[in-house]
Formats: C-alpha cells, structure tokens, sequence
C-alpha cells in the first residue's frame, strides 16, 4: 500500500471558563497580541509610515525662455556686460546692453517612452569688434510635471555658469543632469497638486516685468524659497580660449557659443502615504513579529499543557471523531 494523504491527530485540553488553565490561555492571547505591536512599535524607525520614496522620471518640457549674460572688457580695456534673451519682456528693459542671439534647441527622447532625456540649448551671441568675454551665465525655465504617485506640476529653472579665470573665451560647454531637491514631500491623493502658479518664475503674463525681477540674484532667491525644486548639476565644462587677436589690439570676435546639455534621470520623489498605504506597512511589520511570537507561544502552551501544569482535561482524537468517510484499518 502506498499513502496518497495523511492528516494529523490532535489533542484537545479543555478547562472550565474560572480555571488556571484558562486565564493561563487568556494570558498567551493577549500576549500573542499586545507583544508583537509593541516590538514592533519600538524597534522601527517609525511604525507609522509617515513619508515614502519612489522612483520616476519627471516629465521636463522646455518653455522657451531663456535669460544671460556676458562679463568682459571691450577693445578699450573697460568692463562691459552683454544681456541677452528670449523675451521680449526682458529686452524691452536692456538698451545699450541687449544682443539678440541665436538660440537653437533640441529634446531627445532616447527610450521613445514620450518624455525628454535630454536637452541641448545652443546659444550664440554676437560680440563686437575687440569684446572679449570672461564669463557667462545662462539661466533656462522649464515645465515639470510628475504623473505616477505623487501628481505634481511646477515651473523650475536650470542654471550655467563658467569662466577661463580671467582667459578670454569663444565657448562655454556645460554638461549636467537635473536633480530634485524637496524640503517638503509631495502628497500623493487627490488631483494634480500647482505648488506655485501664483508666483511663477519670470512671468510677463499676468503684469508687467520690472528691472529687479529680471536680476539674477533675485530670481535665485525666489527659488530658493520654494519649499521644491528642480536643481541643475554641472558635471562636466569646458572653457574654450578665444584665438589669438588677429585684427587690432584685442582681434575680432564674432560670437560666444554657449552650449548647453540637461540629462533627466530617474529620481527619488518624497511624498505623504495614504491611509491605506500606511496601513497596510504598519500590518506587514507587526504580522513579521507575530509569526515568531505566535511561534514560541504555541511551544510554550505545548510545553504547559501537556505536561499539566494547569488543570485540564486532555482527550485524544481519533479516526472516528472526524467527519467524512470511516477510515479502514491496515
């Protein structure tokens, strides 16, 4: 004969409700459950989800604005800066100092998932006979939006900057990756969460633009006060020396080539958990500590009983006392 199927056979310990035996097994009850929240409340950071991480990458649109600058001295050996940009906004407030340039951009999606990976901005800005430029900055605003778990959409700015340190240059590369910086984690229920459409960065579109808002240093500090933000890295840059002069005291220089490269990776995203996320972690981290407890509770009572340290009364079951078809004999 061959077993096909075995099932085990229990002994039952039965008590009357005012015994030891069965406060003893009230007591294994409560302890079975009271322990294992209590371990678990105490040993974990935080029994209570209160913030959660999780990996995306947001979708970046480019909103065609541009703001810069040149810093150099001209063929008299004077300072002089070169403001240029794409609004029109912006240039109605710079004479003497604005230069149109010629701004060319391209978005790269390389996964042909339907969002950007990268950016590439090239700048040119025309330079007159005997400029020579010591530094450039070159600020570029975006559209961010995250889609998944936290649903959010903002502005942000990236910002350049580089010199020769004092070596007159023709090119600026900038090569970099754009990074999240959150002092605040997002929320993740309801609608599309617009942290900043009141005070959006650099906005002609509902007053008029003053020469102050369009400064650098105001428009960094104005960033930064947002509690979320979209942060421009540089990692990799190159200066170009300009050439030898060829033309006068100081040469001939056309134009300054600022180059630009964003690259968006994935990113950590902070937010708040739902009720029902932060539920369901709190039940895996007491459930994890339970089955152990329960475990050695279970040979405790073992132990106990069988042994009869309490009072009880202990019948062995049978084949008979299952339900079902009778078992046969071998």
């Amino acid at each position: 004969m061959v077993e096909v199927y075995h099932e085990p056979l229990a002994r039952r310990y039965y008590a009357s409700r005012f015994s030891c035996a069965y406060f003893f097994f009230l007591l294994v009850g409560l302890v079975a459950i009271v322990v294992p929240f209590f371990l678990a409340y105490t040993n974990v950071p935080s029994f209570w989800l209160k913030t959660n991480t999780y990996r995306e990458q947001p979708k970046v649109a480019f909103q065609y604005k541009v703001l810069g600058n040149l810093q150099g001295v001209d063929a008299d050996g004077r300072n002089f800066q070169i403001v240029f940009s794409s609004m029109a906004d912006v240039e109605n407030l710079y004479s003497g100092e604005l230069r149109v340039p010629t701004l060319r951009s391209i978005e790269l999606d390389l996964n042909r998932d339907g969002m950007a990976d990268q950016f590439h901005l090239t700048a040119l800005i025309p330079l007159r006979k005997g400029e020579r430029v010591l530094h450039a900055d070159l600020v570029t605003f975006y559209d961010v939006k995250l889609r998944r778990r936290a649903r959010v959409h903002m502005d942000a700015l990236a910002y350049s900057s580089g010199g020769g340190g004092g070596m007159a240059g023709k090119a600026l590369y900038v090569d970099g990756d754009v990074g999240l910086r959150q002092r605040w984690p997002f929320r993740a229920k309801g609608g599309y969460y617009l942290p900043y459409t009141k005070y959006p960065l650099l906005d002609p579109t509902d007053h008029e633009l003053t020469l102050e808002e369009t400064l650098m240093p105001n428009i960094f500090y104005g960033y930064r006060n947002r509690n979320n933000t979209m942060d421009y890295h540089e990692l990799y840059k190159v200066w170009s020396p300009a050439p030898p002069p060829i033309d006068g005291p100081f040469g001939v220089r056309e134009e300054f080539n600022f180059t630009m490269v964003m690259r968006i990776p994935e990113m950590e995203i902070l937010y708040t958990p739902t009720a029902s996320e932060v539920l369901k972690d709190a039940w895996i981290k007491y459930l994890a500590l339970f089955v152990v407890v329960k475990y050695l509770l279970e040979k405790l009572c073992a132990f106990v009983f069988y042994n009869q340290l309490v009072d009880t009364t202990m019948r062995v079951e049978t084949a008979q006392h299952r339900s079902g078809v009778k078992a046969t004999s071998l």
